[in-house]
């Protein structure tokens, strides 16, 4: 389950040089129309709440009796400090919500982001691609392992792929990534190749185990491979075990995050705070960064520390339903 959640994790769009198509221009028109609106409703959002100091990006919600409710992804608030923005020269202080996106999710949570993100001076967005490509079209079939393994995933959880229901033709949509070039030459200067980071990972996982004196997180039981192969309910079965362990994000952030970094967070975090600057020089004074949740802790760090933003509140966004059918609305 650990491989399951670093796909999960990884960019949606890899690989990345067969992930993109050159524009005629900066300006051209996109060729794709946005996606055909769906009639059903929006997924919940829980009331906004005082962000906490260590809050995460994701969380599996439960009833009374623990039974898992829903995966959920946060949108957390961040505002400048009077002082900041009083020093910028700025009446108005600059807000900032990082918006956590799990790259697979149900038509009704990609719907409630497509009517949130209509509310931004600017989305900010990852994709490891030129500044003047475009995303590939909604149902283009997938090409390389990775794409095609999350496509998988996407059909045995019975939910929709992000590439696929989100608009990006958006006019408040910001390109803030790396080019594949950029990436390949921060991957170059640390060292890095797919197989070593996915490595991490793996070491990572196996080592808090062990000093929790635990299995490894990604370790199923027969029994769970049993009840996924042969039980009732197979989606909602893999839904559950697969939450569990996605939201155990402190593999991922100690893997690729922390003094030593990496060029999949580190790196592209950096960009995207460059395009964040930039906005913000533009009189962009609501903004948004959509970016993959393992990315949100680094984010969090910096904003406080380099941009004087404090957070604020937390709205929690349904992505996953892990309700047994007869307990859904």
């Amino acid at each position: 389950m650990v491989t399951a959640a670093f796909l999960l994790t990884w960019p949606a769009w890899t690989p990345l040089a067969t992930a993109i198509e050159p524009r005629a221009g900066r300006n051209a028109a996109p060729a794709e129309p946005p996606p055909r609106p769906d009639a059903r409703p929006p997924a919940p959002l829980r009331q906004a709440q005082p962000r906490q100091e260590q809050g995460g990006f994701l969380r599996v919600t439960r009833d009374a009796a623990r039974k898992p409710i829903a995966l959920e992804t946060a949108i957390a608030t961040y505002v400048e400090t009077p002082e900041a923005a009083a020093a910028a020269g700025r009446a108005e202080p600059i807000t900032v919500d990082l918006i956590g996106a799990v790259h697979l999710g149900s038509q009704q949570y990609y719907n409630t982001l497509n009517r949130l993100f209509a509310d931004y001076d600017a989305v900010l967005y990852e994709l490891v691609a030129p500044d003047n490509a475009r995303v590939p079209r909604p149902g283009r079939k997938p090409s390389g392992a990775i794409g095609n393994a999350q496509h998988g995933l996407t059909k045995m959880l019975g939910l929709e792929f992000q590439l696929d229901q989100i608009d990006y033709t958006a006019k408040n949509f910001v390109h803030a990534d790396l080019s594949p070039k950029e990436f390949d030459a921060a991957m170059a200067k640390r060292g890095e190749s797919w197989w070593s980071m996915f490595s991490r990972v793996m070491r990572e996982s196996v080592a808090r185990a062990d000093r929790a004196g635990q299995q490894p997180a990604g370790d199923v039981g027969f029994s769970d491979i049993f009840g996924i192969l042969f039980g009732n309910n197979r989606e909602l079965r893999l839904r559950r075990l697969m939450a569990e362990q996605f939201t155990d994000m402190e593999v991922l952030t100690a893997a690729f995050g922390g003094e030593e970094g990496s060029s999949l967070i580190t790196d592209r975090n950096a960009a995207a705070l460059e395009v964040l600057t930039e906005q913000i020089a533009k009189g962009r004074r609501k903004i948004a960064i959509f970016y993959g949740a393992a990315h949100m802790d680094d984010f969090d760090q910096k904003l406080r520390r380099d941009y004087q933003l404090q957070p604020r509140e937390t709205i929690w966004c349904e992505a996953w339903d892990l309700r047994e059918p007869a307990e859904r609305n």
